[in-house]
């Protein structure tokens, strides 16, 4: 794009943007500018914040700039709009876009950079929404960035999102890096020094890059491999950037000639690139003093295919369109599989275990070129060829040969499936698949034609429990409130939730049939209850500010402070009086006009709340059990509750309960502390 159109854009864009979004739209454009992906892409980028609301902008859009570009930005801001309070909720409906994006992969590219920047922007400002941000940019936007192999994308992210969401690790291991930062720059100071004359002997060129390893990336493996941090081979790194593919492997063998290279820890990615593209040499060596150092061999083009994907580039190139569709496939596949999203705390493992894979090219009879794991059998690929296919795959020929299905592909290999429209897939199939694509569609086949047995149990047992209470749901019990107040627990169906209760994931309850009629156990004669709504809304506690009462008040999300503790309201720049709890961390973290904060008082009369938790134990039936338990004896309505995990894998419920003041709520969350099987009880 030359600098022409470049202003051009920008003068068009004042038109209708706000100064602050046009900010963030020109980070944006930065990013996607260094992943070369072509003027539309570019344009895109640049207007992204534009408010589509109005069908003129839309219909301008596509007169100055095209179809597409106004097309690029509804697709992006539909993604944006995507919110769910539970992250794993959000991140699976998130990865959905994802995957229907892979026909749209300029997009992928784009909103990789838009949420890298308003990741950066909300850390720089301590937006409240910094921790949910983290947690998408971490689970989520991350591992596809890494996926796509483009570094400077998926390392801030890290660096960001690990600094939010676990401060005390951060801090930590920050103070233990730069206790020791002076030592460090001196070691690769004298490393790059001496490697340095080593090449110019061989009259080899090369610039240098040092680093010192990541606290994120020193968090996973202390946790992982449970090491103290002077067994982190990696902790010490040097690049070196060569003109050529010829010198890199003169550089290799001059590294290994001088310094004694540690066993296991050579890697020749360019030989062999990753599934993301990514070329490089590396090895890790030790110095005659004993210290370790990384070194990674690479050129130039390879330097920057590492910093911001080789993907992108392959993406928009003619005549690369076999690469093209491969690294295309490999990513739909990785989105695909939910075994990488059943837990987004694993994710990144999961991946980069995946990534680490060899790749084979194996040929199909007509001379198409497939590429699969290394390790892949003839299941892998005809289920990669397609999933019909592999469901009614009987035998297959490697070379014109029958062989067994178990048989380990090789590169070069013609591969004929033979298939059969009455063939099924069978359980011994998931010993035999290498690849997660395969295992995912198999046991995706045994889940969906195991189902019908599923629902027939879990409606039997439903039918059970109703006929028990059937008095009770006398005039009450129509298909439409069923299914109404399914869709308020979140199935789609009936099916659907009686499949969750033949396997477990639902409780066939006296609590869950009061959750789904609420009206058939709501008792009449209570005039309290008649008078107050049935849904979710607050009859709101009046607050007195500077000992002025009916002003019009906001209780500030970031803190949700409860009725009876000490609170402050706060003169935002919108005029508006925003209550806080007197401890509220996000006001401690932000640097504000002191006379805009006023005295605040909770007034009397009734009120209700609902207040949001999040409980961890040892199993979500027993937590499920307890709640019930607790909150009847303390007089507490429960309004809704799912189920949720942690990141250490914890299983735990996000209640919701309606509260009259903050002694109600203490002497609830107290009762169940006391209870040994409750991990943590902590508001939301």
């Amino acid at each position: 794009m030359t600098l022409d159109i470049e202003n051009k854009l920008e003068s068009f864009a004042k038109s209708f943007i706000p100064t602050l979004d046009l900010v963030r739209s020109k980070s944006v454009f930065d990013e996607v500018k260094q992943l070369k992906l072509g003027d539309t892409a570019l344009v895109t980028a640049f207007l992204i914040n534009a408010d589509l609301s109005d069908p003129k902008t839309k219909k301008l859009i596509a007169e100055n700039f095209g179809q597409k570009v106004a097309e690029n930005i509804e697709l992006l801001h539909r993604i944006g709009k995507v919110q769910f309070l539970e992250t794993t909720k959000n991140i699976a409906s998130l990865r959905k876009h994802f995957i229907e994006l892979t026909e749209e992969v300029e997009i992928i590219f784009i909103k990789l950079a838009e949420r890298l920047c308003n990741l950066n922007f909300a850390d720089k400002e301590k937006h409240e929404d910094i921790l949910k941000l983290s947690e998408e940019a971490l689970y989520l936007y991350s591992p596809i960035a890494q996926q796509l192999g483009i570094r400077k994308f998926y390392t801030e992210m890290e660096d960001i999102a690990f600094r939010n969401l676990f401060p005390d690790d951060f801090n930590y291991l920050e103070k233990m890096i730069e206790a020791k930062r002076n030592v460090f720059n001196a070691k690769l100071n004298s490393m790059r020094h001496d490697l340095n004359k080593v090449l110019e002997k061989y009259s080899i060129k090369a610039k240098f890059q040092a680093r010192v390893k990541r606290p994120y990336s020193i968090y996973r493996k202390l946790k992982k491999q449970k090491i103290p941090l002077d067994k982190i081979y990696d902790l010490l790194a040097l690049r070196v950037i060569i003109d050529t593919v010829e010198h890199c492997y003169l550089t290799l063998g001059a590294v290994h000639s001088n310094w004694i290279p540690i066993d296991g820890r050579f890697r020749d990615w360019i030989s062999f690139p990753k599934a993301n593209g990514y070329r490089s040499i590396q090895t890790t060596v030790v110095t005659r003093n004993g210290d370790k150092f990384e070194i990674q061999i690479r050129t130039e083009d390879m330097h920057q295919e590492a910093e911001y994907g080789s993907s992108a580039h392959w993406a928009y190139k003619q005549g690369a369109q076999t690469t093209t569709n491969s690294w295309i496939v490999r990513l739909r596949e990785f989105l695909e599989n939910e075994e990488y999203f059943d837990n987004p705390y694993e994710v990144f493992d999961k991946l980069k275990s995946e990534m680490k894979r060899d790749y084979i090219n194996v040929l199909t009879p007509k001379g198409e070129i497939f590429s699969l794991p290394e390790g892949s059998t003839p299941l892998d690929y005809s289920f990669s060829v397609h999933t019909d296919l592999g469901y009614r795959t009987t035998g297959a020929r490697v070379n014109g040969k029958f062989v067994k299905l178990n048989t380990e592909l090789k590169s070069g290999d013609v591969i004929d499936i033979i298939s059969s429209k009455n063939s099924s897939p069978s359980r011994d199939w998931l010993k035999i698949v290498k690849t997660n694509r395969a295992r995912s569609k198999i046991l995706r086949w045994f889940k969906k034609n195991e189902q019908e047995v599923f629902i027939f149990e879990g409606k039997v047992a439903w039918e059970k429990l109703k006929t028990k209470n059937v008095k009770k749901l006398k005039g009450f019990d129509d298909e439409n409130k069923f299914k109404s107040g399914l869709n308020k627990l979140g199935y789609k169906s009936p099916d659907e939730f009686y499949y969750a209760i033949a396997n477990g994931s639902a409780k066939c309850s006296l609590f869950t049939l009061k959750r789904i009629y609420p009206d058939a156990f709501r008792k009449k004669d209570d005039n309290e209850k008649k008078s107050r709504t049935s849904n979710t809304k607050d009859v709101m506690p009046k607050i007195s500010v500077e000992g002025m009462s009916g002003i019009e008040t906001i209780l500030a999300k970031c803190c949700n402070p409860i009725k009876g503790e000490p609170v402050i309201a706060y003169i935002t720049k919108r005029s508006e009086l925003k209550i806080h709890s007197a401890n509220c961390q996000y006001l401690k973290t932000q640097n504000l006009d002191q006379s805009n904060f006023k005295k605040a008082e909770w007034t009397g009369g009734e009120s209700y709340q609902v207040v949001k938790l999040r409980i961890f134990g040892e199993s979500y039936s027993n937590l499920l059990s307890i709640v019930v338990d607790e909150a009847d004896q303390c007089k507490l309505r429960i309004m809704d509750s799912s189920r949720i995990v942690n990141r250490a894998a914890t299983t735990g419920l996000l209640l919701e309960i309606e509260v009259n003041d903050i002694n109600q709520l203490t002497k609830f969350t107290n009762k169940l502390k006391n209870h040994k099987s409750v991990e943590s009880v902590k508001s939301v």
